[in-house]
């Protein structure tokens, strides 16, 4: 049976296909008769789902990150699609794709490592090229770093996401040192690279995106300190110096305590590192919803982005797109 995507789906019309489940929930109705909710996506998107008839029986042994097919009808439901399912089944081994359920980012992992190993060794402080040198040198680190996405969700949460991420922002931090001579740009580069490495640990991305135990105990920025650390420890008369303030880097990225950083950012590079790092974060979700949440009752606008707690306006014309000339 030809997939068909969540992108493809229009209301009104049936639909049997596969698709990765997600958020799934038994809940009862006011008359104590279950339903059942749930998230289905693939690589294209995601729509959310119910199934009122049949449901205990449906999600019996079934759990987030399996793929199952589907019978239904797509509607709306508060003016966003829904699927309502009249059968599911849980997909078996032969029947799945799993390069169909996952996003990926466009960009070619190849050329977005070249630009970080360029940048690197274009670094004018020896030790510090040494450290990137060695890290996009260890095979088991950059496999990792060109699959990962940079979020579970919110932004760039695709395969590869991490490492379009990180090539973005070390962009903007290069164009801030030439902007801003002030800056230590060695320290700022690597900075960039280097802030958001402990995500490669944080997340799993098999079949859907989640935190590993130890993304769930320390978090990316406690994770990627360490591994740093440890790098740096590798070494031989790296200063410590230095390496407090690469560290610094790191673990002010988030910027305020309350946001998930264990310091506030103390040093001009720092403070440089986590405005680029969350425009880029800001302006990926952004586009991202606008793409996958316009409203089709306001042309131009998006859906209610609970995140960044507002309405968002694209314009007339594509989202990402500037609005046609006057």
């Amino acid at each position: 049976m030809e997939k068909v995507f969540i992108a493809d789906l229009i209301e009104g019309e049936p639909v049997m296909s596969f698709f990765l489940a997600k958020q799934v929930q038994v809940r009862q109705r006011r008359t104590g008769e279950p339903y059942l909710t749930l998230v289905l996506g693939d690589r294209t998107g995601e729509v959310s789902a119910v199934m009122w008839e049949g449901a205990e029986e449906a999600s019996k042994g079934l759990a987030d990150g399996d793929i199952v097919k589907v019978q239904g009808q797509v509607g709306t439901y508060q003016q966003a699609r829904q699927l309502t399912i009249s059968r599911l089944r849980k997909a078996g081994p032969e029947e799945i794709a799993l390069e169909d359920y996952l996003p990926r980012s466009a960009q070619d992992p190849a050329v977005l490592l070249g630009r970080l190993r360029e940048v690197a060794e274009g670094l004018g402080e020896p030790q510090l090229r040494k450290l990137l040198r060695d890290l996009l040198a260890d095979e088991a680190f950059v496999t990792a770093l060109a699959a990962a996405p940079a979020a579970k969700s919110i932004h760039h949460a695709v395969l590869g996401g991490l490492l379009e991420h990180t090539v973005s922002v070390v962009g903007l931090c290069r164009l801030l040192a030439d902007y801003y001579p002030a800056l230590d740009r060695d320290v700022l580069l690597a900075g960039a690279i280097l802030h958001d490495v402990g995500k490669v640990r944080e997340l799993a991305w098999d079949r859907v995106f989640d935190y590993t135990d130890a993304g769930r105990l320390l978090g990316h920025i406690t994770l990627g300190a360490l591994l740093v650390e440890e790098r740096i420890r590798a070494i031989p008369d790296f200063p410590e110096e230095l390496a407090q303030r690469v560290l610094h880097c790191i673990l002010s990225h988030h910027g305020e305590l309350e946001w998930g950083s264990p310091k506030r950012p103390k040093t001009l590079e720092a403070l440089v590192l986590h405005y680029a790092e969350d425009l880029d974060g800001k302006v990926n979700s952004f586009l991202g919803f606008a793409h996958s949440h316009p409203d089709p009752q306001h042309p131009g606008w998006t859906q209610f982005n609970k995140a960044l707690d507002r309405h968002l306006y694209f314009g007339q014309g594509q989202p990402g797109q500037s609005p046609p000339d006057s």
